[in-house]
């Protein structure tokens, strides 16, 4: 389960994908840092699966779908008051 401050659960986190592929490479014993070659990960998520992409520069690329999972209004005087 995902969990993002101010949303509750997610069937996913981009953030948190990127860092447990970049971590369990670590694990691994791989680093792109010293073999100078990028590495690819697959993470599988409940909302679809990721591609993660670490590059030697120690830059983290994640490809994936991108759906609209919910729409809503904002009353604009609400806006108005949250942005003061």
């Amino acid at each position: 389960k995902y969990a993002q401050r101010g949303s509750g659960e997610t069937r996913s986190c981009g953030t948190g994908a990127c860092a447990v592929a970049v971590a369990t490479a670590r694990r691994d014993g791989t680093d792109p840092a010293v073999t100078g070659l990028p590495a690819t990960y697959r993470v599988d998520l409940p909302g679809g699966t990721l591609t993660i992409t670490e590059h030697p520069d120690g830059s983290v690329d994640m490809t994936g779908a991108a759906v609209i999972v919910a729409e809503g209004t904002i009353d604009p005087a609400w806006l108005e008051t949250a942005t003061g």
